[in-house]
């Protein structure tokens, strides 16, 4: 039998064990190219005895920050990959060096898997890996409202690059209907 609890935060007492933060920003510079940045900070809430060295309550375990310069098509043209504080030193910081193999790739063309294929596991840190993948989805936040119109204006050559990548930018949903009618392929009403 399968017993399912209903977790309603401050219902209960609870103890903070563990703190992730991650924080995207984008910035569009003078030369028409953009910077997309991803960090991510652990942070224990008590002494954590570590392998390599013991984590203290509030200060970081893993402090990661991961850049690209990319143009407004997607296309990768600069990495940097670093790390402030992580628990293996010289084992994890080694790995910031894999991610110049993301260059070449376009975050809005098969990114993703790209990511996975060109980047091993072993020589990969999974917590850059994993920022990586966040990427995409930041360019195109970022890009809304600056580089593609938020509705369609008719200035549109291709359709937005968000639709169809979401339930609610579906080709045959209402909100492409009312918003980008061009690319609308659901039943007419």
């Amino acid at each position: 039998m399968h017993s399912s609890v209903h977790v309603v935060p401050d219902a209960v007492g609870r103890q903070l064990v563990h703190l992730r933060q991650v924080e995207m920003a984008a910035f569009v510079r003078d030369d028409g190219l953009w910077d997309l940045e991803v960090t991510l900070t652990d942070r224990k809430s008590r002494l954590v005895l570590g392998g390599a060295k013991d984590h203290v309550a509030g200060v970081p375990i893993h402090d990661m920050r991961l850049a690209l310069t990319v143009e407004t098509g997607g296309d990768i043209l600069g990495v940097a990959a670093t790390m402030h504080a992580v628990p293996y030193d010289d084992s994890c910081t080694a790995a910031t060096n894999e991610y110049q193999m993301l260059v070449g790739l376009n975050l809005f063309s098969g990114f993703r898997a790209s990511l996975r294929q060109r980047i091993a596991q072993r020589n990969a840190c999974s917590h850059l890996s994993e920022l990586a993948t966040m990427l995409p989805t930041l360019a195109l936040q970022s890009f809304a409202g600056v580089i593609y119109p938020i509705r369609d204006d008719a200035s549109q050559r291709e359709p937005n690059a968000a639709i169809d990548r979401c339930r609610g930018l579906r080709a045959d949903g209402e909100a492409v209907r009312l918003y980008y009618p061009r690319w609308y392929r659901g039943p007419v009403p």
